[in-house]
C-alpha cells in the first residue's frame, strides 16, 4: 500500500492513480489533496488523464481518468498561490 501523506482517504482511491497523488504531494505549496467521488465515463482512454477542472476559493478541482473511470480531486492550496500551483501541474495534464 502507497503511503500518501497530504492526501485525506474518506473515498477509495483507485491504485492507479496512486503515483501522480504522491508526485502532487512533493509541491510545498500544497496543503492537503482531497479525493472526490469515483464515476464511470461513455467514452474512454486505457490511458491515464489529469485535467484541472477550474478553481475554487480553496484551491483547484481536478478530475483524474483512467479507462472508463475518473475521479474528482480538490487540491487545497491558498488562493494566491494558484496560479504557481496551475503552472506546476501542467507536467500531468494530458
Amino acid at each position: 500500500m502507497v503511503k500518501l501523506n497530504k492526501t485525506k482517504t474518506v473515498h477509495h482511491i483507485l491504485p492507479e492513480f496512486h503515483k501522480i497523488l504522491l508526485e502532487i504531494e512533493k509541491h510545498p505549496l500544497i496543503f492537503r489533496i482531497i479525493p472526490g467521488r469515483i464515476s464511470r465515463q461513455q467514452k474512454w482512454s486505457s490511458e491515464l488523464h489529469f485535467k484541472i477542472s477550474y478553481t475554487t476559493t480553496s484551491g483547484i478541482k481536478c478530475i483524474m481518468s483512467k479507462g472508463a473511470t475518473a475521479q474528482e480531486l480538490f487540491i487545497i492550496c491558498n488562493q494566491k498561490d494558484t496560479k504557481e500551483v496551475i503552472e506546476s501541474l501542467d507536467s500531468f495534464i494530458v
